[in-house]
C-alpha cells in the first residue's frame, strides 16, 4: 500500500487503538481523553507508515492551522535551534507543529505575523526577547501570544533569571581575583540585553568596583563585529582582565580579539558568554558561561501558548533559573598578570557609565 493512501483508520489498525482516539489526537483534543502511552503509540504508527494528517483539512475542519510559530530576532542564533527543539517536541504532544520566523526590521511585524494570523495559517506565536511594537499590533496578538524573556502589559510570559544568571558570572570572576571586569553587550534594543548590562553593573557597583567605560562597549551580533569592539577594550591603556558577554557569539569574537593582540586564554584574559550554545564547546579553550536551558524554554513557551489558545487559566510561570557551566576560558588572576592593576587601583569605588 503506498504512502499516499495511508488514512487514520491504517493509522488506528497499526497502533491497536480505535479510530476515534487516532482522531483526538491528530485533531490536539488528546489531553485527558487519550492516554500519554496510547498517544505515543499513535505518533509512532503514523510515523511508521509515513501518514501525515492533512493540515490544510484539519484547519477547515477545526477552524485553526495546528500550527505555532516561534518570532525570533535573529535565526542564525544558535541557542534558537534549541529552542525549537524544546518547542516541537512540547507541541507535538498537544497536536501542533512548530517554527521559526525571524523579526528583525519593522516591516516583519506585518509580513511575518499579521498577515499570518489574518489567513489563518498561524495559530499562535512565541515571541523570543521581542515585545509587540505598536498598538495594533497588541491588539491582533492579544490572546494569540506569549512573549519568551520579554514583558508587555497583557501578555503572559517566560522570564529568565537574568539577574541571577549575569550575577553569578561577575561574582564567577570576582572570586578568581578580577577586579577589571569589562562587558561586551549586544546593541539590539531588546529587554533582555538591557537587563543583562544592568546585571553586570550593579553585581560590580555591590562589590565596591569601578564599572569604566573604557571596560564596556556594544558590538552587532556576529562574532566580526564583537571581534572589532573587543579589539578597542582590549587594547586601552586600562585594559580588563576579565570580559562578560552577552552570548556567546559575543564571546568568540572576543577569542578572535585576544588572539590578534596576543593575549592567551585564561592566562592573561578570562571570558564568559551567555547561552551555552554548541559555540561554548567547541571554542578552544572550551568556554565558561550562563547555561539557558534551550529546549526546556521552548518546552515551557510552547505550554503556555498552548494553554493560553485552549482557553485555560492564565498562568504565570516562575523565572527560569539559569546556572554558571564552569569550563577553561576563566582562571585565578596570578601576581605576574600582564592586565593585573596595581595594588593601590584595587578598591577603587564604582563609577558606571
Amino acid at each position: 500500500m503506498s504512502t499516499q493512501a495511508m488514512t487514520s483508520i491504517d493509522v488506528a489498525r497499526r497502533a491497536g487503538v480505535s479510530q476515534s482516539a487516532v482522531s483526538l489526537v491528530f485533531s490536539g483534543k488528546a489531553n485527558g481523553r487519550v492516554s500519554r502511552r496510547t498517544e505515543g503509540a499513535i505518533w509512532k504508527a503514523a510515523r511508521d507508515l509515513g501518514y501525515r494528517p492533512n493540515s490544510a483539512a484539519q484547519a477547515l475542519r477545526l477552524g485553526h492551522a495546528k500550527r505555532l510559530v516561534l518570532a525570533v530576532p535573529d535565526i542564525d542564533n544558535p541557542y534558537f535551534a534549541g529552542t525549537l527543539k524544546g518547542a516541537e517536541r512540547e507541541a507535538r504532544r498537544h497536536g501542533y507543529s512548530a517554527a521559526l520566523a525571524q523579526v528583525r526590521e519593522p516591516e516583519d511585524w506585518q509580513n511575518v505575523i499579521l498577515d499570518a494570523l489574518a489567513s489563518g495559517s498561524v495559530d499562535g506565536f512565541a515571541l523570543f526577547a521581542l515585545r509587540p511594537p505598536t498598538l495594533r499590533t497588541m491588539q491582533a496578538l492579544r490572546g494569540k501570544a506569549i512573549l519568551v524573556d520579554a514583558s508587555s502589559r497583557g501578555f503572559a510570559c517566560i522570564r529568565l533569571d537574568i539577574e541571577g544568571g549575569v550575577g553569578a558570572a561577575v561574582s564567577h570572576l570576582l572570586e578568581l581575583g578580577h577586579k577589571r571586569i569589562g562587558h561586551l553587550a549586544a546593541n539590539i534594543e531588546v529587554e533582555t540585553f538591557a537587563l543583562r548590562k544592568k546585571a553586570y553593573l550593579s553585581t560590580m557597583q555591590n562589590a565596591g568596583l569601578a564599572c569604566r567605560a573604557e571596560w564596556q562597549t556594544e558590538a552587532p551580533f556576529d562574532v566580526i563585529g564583537a571581534s572589532i569592539a573587543a579589539t578597542q577594550i582590549l587594547t586601552g591603556r586600562r585594559a580588563p582582565s576579565a570580559i562578560v558577554c552577552d552570548s556567546d557569539v559575543l564571546a568568540a569574537g572576543v577569542y578572535k580579539a585576544a588572539k590578534a593582540v596576543r593575549l592567551r586564554i585564561p592566562e592573561d584574559l578570562s571570558i564568559v558568554g551567555i547561552d551555552d550554545s554548541l559555540i561554548a564547546r567547541v571554542l578552544d579553550p572550551p568556554l565558561t558561561t550562563v547555561a539557558v536551558p534551550a529546549i526546556q524554554v521552548g518546552g515551557q513557551g510552547v505550554r503556555l501558548l498552548v494553554n493560553l489558545l485552549e482557553g485555560g487559566e492564565p498562568s504565570q510561570p516562575c523565572p527560569i533559573p539559569l546556572n554558571l557551566v564552569v569550563r577553561e576560558s576563566t582562571a585565578p588572576l596570578t601576581q605576574n598578570h600582564p592586565l593585573r592593576p596595581k595594588a593601590k587601583e584595587q578598591s577603587h569605588g564604582s563609577s558606571s557609565s
